[in-house]
C-alpha cells in the first residue's frame, strides 16, 4: 500500500493520495474520498483559470506551491489538534 500526505495550505486542510485515491481528511468524519480533485488539482499544478491551450494550465508552480507533502506522523499531530 502506497500513502503520501499532503498539508494543502491556501485552504487549511490535510489530503493524503492513498494507492492513487485521494483523500481530504474531514473533522468528524475522518478521510472522505476527494470527489471535486482538491488535492490533485493542487498537487499536479492545475489552474483552471488558464484558457485550455495554455501551457501554464498543468504544472503552474503557484498552483504547486499550495501544497506540500507530509510525514505520516506530521498528519496525525495535525489530526490530533484538531
Amino acid at each position: 500500500m502506497s500513502v503520501t500526505y499532503y498539508r494543502i495550505n491556501d485552504l487549511n486542510m490535510l489530503g493524503k493520495e492513498e494507492d492513487y485515491v485521494p483523500y481530504l481528511y474531514k473533522p468528524g468524519k475522518g478521510w472522505v474520498v476527494d470527489n471535486d480533485n482538491i488535492l490533485m488539482d493542487r498537487v499536479m499544478g492545475f489552474d483552471e483559470s488558464e484558457p485550455s491551450n495554455s501551457p501554464y494550465k498543468i504544472g503552474n508552480t503557484s498552483v504547486l506551491d499550495l501544497v506540500e507533502e507530509i510525514s505520516q506522523k506530521e498528519a496525525e499531530k495535525i489530526i490530533a489538534n484538531l
